[in-house]
């Protein structure tokens, strides 16, 4: 089901919408749901398959503008036609699944019970059994009909190539006293792609490990790690802070 319709059709019987019962294996990409009238999304929000994936929450997709929430006195026809016109976050469905063909492993999937667990890493890496993929390939997942309603939540870039590859990110830092700032790493894969991320801005106590979850654009093996620091404006100290160790595990199945 890619972004399956949600306008007369969310909350209502299986008989007459897309459920686990209509097919051996029913797997969802839902990319603009909500309830319409309130969120104007054409996307069905509620669980309707063995998987359900929720790329970046399942609601707002990353390079798509936001509609305005309509008049309540357009008729949902209107509304449709409107939306077909500029349905970014609804084709990002057929655009996911597409690259997915090429680039299966840049969709890992983390089962997990809401958005906001998956961000803060609750669900990460891939337990014993692995992780499902999202898109073409989920049908490779061992454990895809053991329960329906799975929900499995992961992230995209905002153009292509869309895939992105989580990864853990440890920090320990070593300095003489405690400072502010920012601190970054810059990743370089083998393949010579290379991109910066905030791990952590704040106040940093020499010793302490910081830790954040990144979902990069660089595949495959990093070849290269490199620490950044960039000191807060008006903090006075000339010392340095370094990284005693820098620690990265990979979701991946």
């Amino acid at each position: 089901g890619l972004d399956p319709a949600g306008p007369l059709f969310q909350y209502t019987p299986t008989t007459v919408r897309l459920d686990p019962s209509d097919a051996k294996f029913v797997d969802i990409i839902h990319t603009h749901a909500g309830h319409l009238f309130f969120d104007f999304a054409p996307g069905i929000l509620q669980t309707c398959g063995h998987l359900d994936f929720y790329p970046n929450g399942g609601k707002k997709m990353p390079g798509c503008r936001q509609l305005r929430v309509p008049p309540a006195n357009r008729s949902i026809n209107d509304l449709m036609r409107e939306y077909r016109s500029i349905g970014c976050g609804h084709k990002r469905s057929l655009r996911y699944y597409a690259e997915s063909i090429l680039n299966p492993n840049g969709f890992v999937g983390y089962r997990c019970e809401t958005y906001q667990a998956f961000v803060l890493g609750d669900c990460f890496p891939c337990p014993k059994e692995g992780c499902p993929l999202m898109g073409h390939y989920a049908d490779q997942f061992s454990h895809k009909t053991e329960k329906e309603q799975q929900k499995v939540y992961l992230n995209t870039g905002p153009s292509p190539p869309y895939a992105r590859w989580r990864k853990e990110i440890h920090v320990r830092v070593s300095a003489a006293e405690t400072m502010k700032g920012n601190i970054d790493i810059a990743l370089t894969g083998a393949n010579g792609i290379r991109r910066k991320y905030t791990i952590d801005k704040g106040t940093f106590k020499p010793g302490n490990t910081y830790l954040n979850y990144i979902d990069t654009e660089v595949p495959g093996n990093i070849s290269k790690v490199e620490f950044l620091w960039k000191k807060h404006l008006g903090h006075t100290d000339r010392g340095c802070m370094g990284a005693e160790e820098v620690t990265i595990i990979s979701g991946e199945n």
